[in-house]
């Protein structure tokens, strides 16, 4: 018989309740290689035996639950761990009481803040970068409400802005009404909630057509953008085309980091290279390629001067694997500037 959505949702409820506790396991060490044996190639199905042998016993054996998680988040067979987890899913949420559905809810639950904690420490920023978790629906969807809306002690409130990205990806429609108007109060909540997480919110709830928080910060910060010293008016501005990229309108970004380039130059006040790089992801996206690689070009020019300040540098990783400038990189000119940049890994800040 089909389940209501209501159903799911509150059965789904109960699984991460009862998984919660679970989601605190540290990541155990792991094994010394043997110096005397030559590293073993990876087992593209060692995941596989790892959970169902977790599964299988009585849960309670920590190191073995690490293993099975880092095992289904090795980059080579991440996706499709994903996928195989997410087939047990279903079954978990109608019998939630049952050792193998609390078993893969404690694994739904891990393995999420797992990928979520590796995607934040890449410091690259992408729409569609956290869709694999959608495997795992509905479990995952109900987890990252949960500790938004109703955090648990155990999870810091510093680390909720960064469930919202995951979110944006996973929940395309609006929630129920109680939530949606959960998530709002969020959003307008000065007085207990810090700046980047309200306008954060603000930009989940426009992705859900409830437009009007995000359109108060757009009018601020255009206001800011206006007004005060040209520094103050670049910040303004930075920050203002970061928003607009977080709204996915990439056209309306594109033109703010144009004006903010225009003022820059008016003003005789440098440049980042992580303006650069932001305003050519921008003009990429809305297809304005030549201007995007120009922009790039530029950025990889900064990046190629010896002196340039080292909190300033970009990691070499945001341009070998960033898919927002996919097409950059495949132009024939790319390979070049980015040698002459960065002959060798440097360590830095992503965008």
């Amino acid at each position: 018989m089909a389940r209501t959505e209501s159903a799911c949702r509150q059965t789904a409820s109960q699984v991460l309740r009862r998984s919660l506790a679970l989601a605190l396991l540290g990541c155990a060490a792991t094994l010394p290689a043997q110096e005397s044996k030559p590293e073993p190639k990876p087992d593209p199905g060692r995941y596989r035996a790892l959970v169902e042998a977790w599964l299988a016993s009585d849960q309670t054996d920590k190191p073995a639950f690490e293993t099975a998680v880092r095992a289904m988040l090795e980059p080579a067979v991440r996706t499709e761990a994903l996928a195989w987890l997410g087939t047990f899913v279903p079954d978990a949420v109608a019998h939630p009481t049952e050792p193998r559905g609390k078993g893969v809810a404690a694994l739904v639950t891990h393995v999420t803040l797992e990928f979520i904690r590796r995607e934040q420490a890449r410091e690259m920023r992408y729409a569609g970068q956290f869709l694999p978790l959608a495997s795992l629906q509905p479990m995952v969807g109900e987890q990252l409400f949960t500790l938004l809306l109703t955090t648990p002690d155990w999870y810091p409130y510093t680390h909720r802005i960064e469930l919202i990205a995951p979110l944006r990806d996973l929940q395309v429609r609006p929630p129920e009404p109680a939530r949606l108007d959960a998530v709002a109060k969020l959003s307008a909540d000065a007085e207990r909630e810090p700046l980047p997480l309200r306008r954060s919110v603000a930009g989940l709830l426009w992705g859900w057509g409830h437009k009007a928080p995000a359109q108060r910060w757009l009018a601020e910060l255009q206001a800011a953008g206006m007004e005060g010293d040209p520094a103050d008016r670049l910040h303004a501005l930075r920050e203002l085309a970061e928003f607009q990229y977080t709204l996915r309108d990439y056209v309306a970004a594109a033109r703010t980091h144009r004006t903010l380039q225009a003022m820059a130059k008016s003003a005789d006040l440098p440049l980042k290279p992580v303006d650069l790089y932001a305003a050519a992801c921008a003009h990429n996206l809305c297809g304005k390629r030549e201007q995007a690689f120009e922009l790039l070009q530029r950025c990889l020019q900064q990046l190629a001067d010896p002196d340039l300040d080292s909190s300033y540098r970009l990691e070499r990783e945001l341009f070998l694997q960033d898919p927002e400038i996919a097409e950059l990189r495949a132009d024939p000119r790319f390979p070049a500037l980015l040698a002459a940049a960065m002959p060798t890994r440097r360590e830095g800040g992503g965008r």
